[in-house]
């Protein structure tokens, strides 16, 4: 069964490569690639991941104009024909092996999510309790507003069957903060299950979260998308198909030349 991993990446030099090491070694098998999204980086970000694909032919780049995390993951999502297909965040905060036990669990159930706020969850590095609060108070938004039942729509891991995830593209609309929250409802909209698993999650240095104003900026786009789901269930719009974005190619091409494929 083959899957797909997709890493989206805005001006991670110093963290994509020890990501993409750590996830090479640990997931050796040939079935699974590495499709790092890059989100108009503007560092050595895409010389990294170059580099690997030099030597792995299983890590792929795709170079885009500013579209945000869940664009770039849309975009990589489309190209993907996989019969499972996921996300991870590019700090590694998700160690290789918890993403291949959510894995396992969507090829059974659909889709699995990796939850902190799981009880059997284990988070070695304790979260700045700024970051606990405002994850806490998102998590009721979210069950109040959207009446999704889980307890942690944010962390970066997620994988779902690969026909679910393309069946789930043309419904999503949020490419920033809400883009997890948007691609749980297109996916329980669908008719299809998604488990929240307990997972191991490291806590990295470098992290661009900023409580108090993602807070208020989660809030806003939260309070947005039930809007915007609301109008659309009250007009009965149909699903757009969403417009692909072409990737730029990554120069020079010599050693990677199906980056842009």
């Amino acid at each position: 069964m083959r899957l797909d991993i997709v890493i989206p990446a805005h001006n991670e030099e110093r963290r994509i490569g020890r990501t993409l090491q750590s996830y090479r070694r640990v997931l050796s098998d040939g079935d699974v690639r590495f499709l790092v999204a890059l989100d108009q980086c503007t560092d050595a970000t895409a010389a990294i991941v170059r580099e690997h694909a030099g030597r792995d032919p299983r890590v792929r780049g795709f170079a885009y104009p500013k579209l945000g995390k869940g664009g770039v993951i849309i975009e990589t999502f489309g190209r993907s024909d996989a019969d499972l297909v996921g996300f991870v965040d590019a700090d590694c905060a998700t160690p290789p092996r918890e993403l291949l036990r959510l894995a396992r669990v969507a090829a059974e159930v659909g889709g699995a999510i990796a939850s902190r706020r799981h009880p059997a969850s284990v988070l070695p590095v304790r979260r700045p309790w700024r970051r606990r609060v405002a994850s806490v108070g998102f998590a009721h938004g979210v069950r109040a507003l959207m009446r999704l039942p889980y307890a942690d729509t944010q962390c970066g891991a997620k994988v779902l069957r690969g026909d679910l995830a393309r069946a789930a593209l043309p419904h999503l609309t949020a490419h920033g903060l809400l883009f997890d929250v948007d691609l749980l409802l297109a996916v329980r909209d669908l008719g299809a299950e998604v488990v929240e698993v307990p997972t191991v999650w490291v806590d990295r240095d470098g992290s661009r979260v900023d409580a108090l104003q993602d807070s208020r900026r989660m809030g806003s786009a939260l309070l947005a998308l039930w809007l915007r789901r609301r109008m659309r269930r009250r007009a009965q719009l149909p699903a757009v198909a969403p417009r692909q974005v072409a990737p730029v190619p990554l120069e020079p091409l010599p050693e990677v030349a199906d980056v842009a494929a």
